[in-house]
């Protein structure tokens, strides 16, 4: 765990963070549950217009190819599914989150290489039959710290990515803190599930006793590098094939989010 001391300093580096979208969390807790109903889900998302509209959207566009037009949410829930609502939902409050700090080729590197992530993970839970939404959320918050210094700085990532320099001593250097002790920071701070914690922390380097879904998230993290999904070019011998099914699969999942919402 993050100690009092560095939780006090990301807190200083991360003051401007602004929160988590409560309406999405809420949402995300409503669809987890097996008692809510789609009415339930329906009247909290019309609570916030812009996702609301997002999701109807989504249900009369190309990608869902419906032959009548959706009107409502309740009918648009029905339609796609609470899988697929709760992933765009939560995937697109992060992405206009991550937008108001402005375009930096940083952001754009590394919210490529969450989505990425994210989408690797689940794949990766679905092979060993775990559950696959949790994977995904881990995946696509587990470089949240990152996402939040970048935020504040985006400048001297895009000159530290053009000069290849050490991304993890420049943060230490900068900001006096590591990316993974932010996102721990800001797991807790946006009351998001305790599990993604330790994803936050670990996820580069595991604990011995690390979770099995910190040990997903980490692969999943390394396929995402592997894939061209990183923030700086990968080192060492491995890569993946232009052709392998699963790095095939994530491309054109994050091509289509980038076409249809501009993420």
């Amino acid at each position: 765990m993050i100690t009092a001391e560095r939780s006090a300093r990301v807190s200083l580096v991360l003051k401007s963070l602004p929160p988590f979208p409560l309406v999405a969390a809420k949402v995300a807790d409503l669809l987890a549950s097996e008692l809510s109903s789609f009415d339930a889900v329906a009247e909290t998302l019309n609570t916030d217009a812009a996702l609301a509209a997002e999701v109807l959207r989504l249900a009369n566009s190309p990608l869902v190819s419906v032959r009548y037009n959706v009107t409502n949410v309740t009918q648009a829930l029905g339609l796609l599914g609470s899988r697929r609502v709760v992933t765009l939902i939560m995937t697109l409050s992060l992405s206009k989150m991550m937008k108001r700090a402005g375009k930096s080729e940083a952001m754009r590197r590394l919210w490529r290489h969450n989505l990425a992530c994210a989408l690797a993970a689940r794949h990766l839970a679905e092979i060993s039959r775990t559950d696959s939404n949790q994977a995904y959320y881990a995946g696509l918050f587990h470089d949240i710290g990152r996402l939040g210094l970048i935020s504040q700085n985006s400048a001297i990532y895009d000159k530290a990515i053009q000069n290849g320099e050490d991304i993890d001593e420049m943060e230490q250097r900068l900001f006096g803190v590591s990316h993974t002790e932010a996102g721990a920071w800001v797991v807790e701070k946006w009351k998001l599930p305790k599990a993604f914690v330790e994803v936050a922390l670990e996820h580069h380097h595991p604990s011995k006793d690390a979770s099995d879904l910190t040990l997903l998230v980490c692969l999943a993290c390394q396929t995402a590098d592997r894939l061209g999904f990183s923030l700086m070019p990968v080192q060492g011998d491995f890569e993946l094939g232009p052709t392998d099914e699963i790095g095939f699969a994530i491309a054109l999942a994050i091509n289509q989010l980038e076409t249809e919402y501009g993420i």
